[in-house]
């Protein structure tokens, strides 16, 4: 079986919320194609940012670590905004608690938990 072909697309801001879907595998052969929907989201001035993995396949280092970035330019500004994850997939869960990213991250299983955790 072959995988999904890969797509990664930023939605409208909603609520504060810039929301990125990820489908497919993320790796190091993807990874570039989602650097420019995460930079579009970072570039704003406002807005929150949520990752949607629920599609996602398979991720690996390359992918977390363009995550973690994107991360850490949010937390190292000082506008308050913030980045969070959802995922369902066994295989993506198992990696992020293993690299211990959920510890500095926030995992939601569905992207309404995620969307409400921002949103308050």
């Amino acid at each position: 079986m072959n995988p999904a072909p890969f797509e990664a697309k930023v939605g409208e801001l909603e609520h504060g919320v810039w929301p990125i879907s990820v489908r497919g595998e993320l790796d190091l052969s993807t990874a570039p194609e989602l650097e420019g929907p995460l930079e579009q989201a970072l570039e704003s001035d406002e807005g929150s940012v949520l990752i949607d993995l629920t599609q996602c396949e398979f991720i690996d280092s390359t992918g977390f670590a363009l995550i973690v970035r994107a991360w850490q330019r949010l937390q190292n500004g000082d506008s308050g905004r913030t980045l969070v994850l959802c995922s369902q997939n066994d295989q993506v869960r198992r990696v992020l608690e293993i690299t211990g990213l959920e510890l500095s991250i926030p995992v939601h299983t569905t992207r309404d938990e995620a969307l409400a955790a921002l949103t308050g």
